[in-house]
Formats: C-alpha cells, structure tokens, sequence
C-alpha cells in the first residue's frame, strides 16, 4: 500500500510542472524548449501548447531580439525550471507574437 501511495505521489509531483493552461491571449506552463534565430528567440510551452489567438499552426512562439528583458527573463527562468505565463498577440502566420512574460509562482 505505502509502495503504491508514493507512486502516485511521485508521479503527481513530476507531472505537475508539464501540465499547462491555455487561454485565448495567454498560455501558462513550464518551458520544455527554446532555441535561438536571427531575429530572437523562440519558445515552447508543456506540451507544445499555444494560446488560442495563435492559429498559424507553428507551436513555437516568439520573442523578438530588441525586447533583451523578457528575453532575459525567459533565459532564466528556462535555466532555473520554473514556470511562466506569456500573453501573445494574435498570429494568423509565422510565429506567434510574445508581448508579455510573466514567471508563475510555484
């Protein structure tokens, strides 16, 4: 019985971080991925989740090079494993739009 209790323990504690919450301009969650371009960086949230106003298709979103703060602030809290929010504006093609990051409390 203990045995079985700590495996659902275990398994809510480290599913926990992944799970995310989509809204129409916003999307929360832990970030599972970024990588660089020549115009900024992009970003994944969960399991490749996006914000509703985000219908081009595309799962990455992105962060252009002249915002240095919130690409600072995403940097960090990519390294330090915590969440975030980011609220988008709406994208019909190419990359969704960040305009706003926000590091979730745990």
């Amino acid at each position: 019985m203990k045995t079985k209790l700590f495996i659902v323990y275990f398994i809510l504690f480290f599913s926990y971080p992944v799970m995310s919450f989509v809204g129409e301009g916003h999307v929360t969650g832990k970030i599972t991925n970024i990588t660089s371009t020549n115009v900024g960086i992009l970003v994944r949230i969960g399991a490749n989740e996006v914000p509703l106003n985000c219908t081009s298709g595309r799962k990455w979103m992105e962060i252009r090079q002249e915002k240095s703060a919130m690409i600072a602030m995403t940097i960090t809290a990519w390294t330090l494993g915590r969440g975030v929010s980011v609220y988008t504006s709406a994208a019909t093609s190419g990359y969704c739009q960040i305009g706003q990051v926000d590091p979730a409390e745990q």
